[in-house]
């Protein structure tokens, strides 16, 4: 019998500002809160019972539980003081009882690791320690460890100065259930540090080749969005899209537009909606909408907003194909800083909008006005990203290592993209 621990109650202080509002454990991945691809793979082990430990924002795990729709009893373990990665198993001694072994994984990782091979590859050998390995591109920043020619973890050091290998312990193990007692009754804080040095000699290295990543700090985290896509197989499937923009893109702009009568095509608007959409685009809008999230305007003034612009395309034989908003309020100026998943730049409404009308992402087109609508499109690894001129632009000069296309208007962005 197998059990598992999902390390997961820290405080994501690198990922803020996103962990401002949701715990790290639960910051969304292509659409799918980061735990789920975990439960979804232990699942497949056969696994049946997990503990799972929580601190900061707990009440947002309890509902994750609650909602859980799977063949797995997860257990909540409240820690009110963080006790550490080796603290958590010496509070759960008798989490071992009836198990042969324990997975532990840290679930700030991002990962398509098979979790049944690395199980296999525990059984195959004596040792009480499995430690899952993979290939860092910056070991002197991880734990790295040496093995032998029998895969026997020789050596394990933390963020060597001189790494002996690229090996970087993944922070994920099987752990037999004597050694798991062996663990607890240390009493010590933190695995990497405290224990794993003890089990060397006596702990085997399964190295996984494929994917891996810690998304524990905020540059990885935007990475491994664009890396889901490709992933998860699931947006790289379906038909192009153009993602678009609204104020200063797609309509002319207007600070705070609250009324229907405020809506005005910009120049060329609608033939180059028609024309993308004679082309096989889908063409989606997705615009912040933080009017709503401060009581300027209601959903269904939006709504009419949204109408009278169905209207004005249709005067040119045209729609488009979806609306998505996000009534969030900004928590800070830099519009370069994801501090809301759906808020542009997040890529959350790029990302649903894909799930529900089967849209292939690294086919599609970000268009927009500003460097929020550039980025969104970066994070949802679009193909394309087109600035147009016609609002507010950057907004000062940007450093990003992101490739764009700058053009004067939507007219001249339907040329590039149909060209």
């Amino acid at each position: 019998m197998t059990k598992a621990i999902l390390l997961a109650a820290g405080l994501g202080t690198r990922l803020r500002p996103l962990t401002n509002q949701v715990t790290k454990c639960l910051v969304p991945i292509a659409g799918r809160p980061l735990l789920d691809y975990w439960i979804e793979e232990i699942v497949k082990t056969g696994v049946t019972e997990a503990l799972l430990n929580t601190h900061y924002l707990a009440e947002q795990v309890q509902d994750y539980i609650e909602q859980l729709d799977a063949e797995l009893q997860l257990i909540e373990f409240y820690e009110p003081k963080l006790l550490g990665s080796a603290g958590t198993i010496a509070a759960n001694p008798d989490f071992a009882e009836n198990a042969d072994e324990i997975i532990i994984i840290y679930a700030d990782n991002f990962s398509n690791v098979n979790l049944t091979e690395l199980l296999n590859f525990h059984h195959q050998h004596n040792d009480p320690v499995t430690m899952l390995l993979f290939h860092a591109p910056n070991p002197k920043t991880c734990g790295i460890a040496e093995l032998d020619d029998q895969n026997r973890i020789i050596s394990f050091e933390e963020k060597p100065k001189q790494p002996k290998t690229d090996f970087a312990n993944a922070g994920i193990y099987i752990v037999d259930s004597d050694a798991y007692k062996e663990i607890a009754a240390m009493q010590v804080f933190d695995l990497g540090f405290d224990v794993l040095p003890k089990f060397v000699g006596k702990m085997r290295g399964w190295v996984w080749d494929g994917y891996h990543s810690d998304v524990g700090t905020y540059k990885t985290y935007l990475q491994a969005q664009r890396d889901a896509v490709e992933l998860t197989n699931k947006f790289n499937q379906g038909k192009p899209a153009v993602f678009l923009d609204r104020d200063g893109t797609l309509i002319e702009s207007v600070h705070y537009l609250s009324k229907p009568e405020q809506v005005q095509l910009v120049l060329g608007g609608g033939e180059a909606i028609k024309q993308l959409r004679k082309a096989g685009f889908a063409c989606i809008l997705v615009t912040n909408q933080s009017p709503i999230g401060q009581g300027i305007i209601t959903e269904d003034d939006l709504a009419e907003i949204h109408k009278t612009l169905s209207e004005q395309l249709a005067e040119y034989g045209t729609k488009l194909d979806g609306f998505y908003h996000c009534p969030a309020v900004p928590q800070i100026k830099d519009r370069t800083v994801v501090d809301s998943y759906d808020r542009k730049p997040g890529p959350g409404m790029l990302f649903k909008a894909a799930e529900e009308m089967q849209i292939d992402l690294t086919n599609s087109w970000m268009v927009g006005d500003m460097i929020s609508d550039i980025l969104a499109g970066y994070h949802a690894n679009c193909k394309g990203l087109i600035l147009v001129e016609t609002g507010k632009g950057l907004e000062g000069k940007t450093t990003l290592p992101v490739n764009w296309n700058t053009v004067p208007n939507l007219e001249t962005a339907v040329e590039l993209i149909l060209n």
